[in-house]
């Protein structure tokens, strides 16, 4: 049976951090996106010869912005989750003393 060995197995923990990071990153600035498109919104209320339709898209789209953001977060907390389960707590990989 071959097993992973510390550095390796360390190495693997360490992308999966990193990579949860991205997502995080990635999720806050959906979120960024959802409030600068509401922003958006608010501003042509004020804007009489603003078309209807172009406050709903900008609705729509800050909604879909919003929900990628959860959703980026639900991601990075299962990866996290993953990776605890993962990492082997440390003298695993070592042999039984004697």
């Amino acid at each position: 049976m071959v097993t992973e060995s510390a550095r390796a197995s360390a190495a693997h923990a360490d992308e999966l951090l990193a990579h949860i990071g991205r997502l995080r990153a990635d999720a806050d600035l959906m979120d960024g996106y959802a409030r600068r498109l509401r922003a958006t919104v608010t501003t042509l209320d004020g804007c009489p010869t603003a078309p209807e339709w172009g406050r709903q898209a900008l609705e729509r789209q800050a909604a879909a912005c919003a929900s990628a953001a959860v959703r980026l977060r639900t991601a990075a907390e299962a990866l996290l989750a993953h990776a605890r389960v993962d990492r082997p707590t440390r003298g695993a990989m070592s042999g039984p003393s004697s």
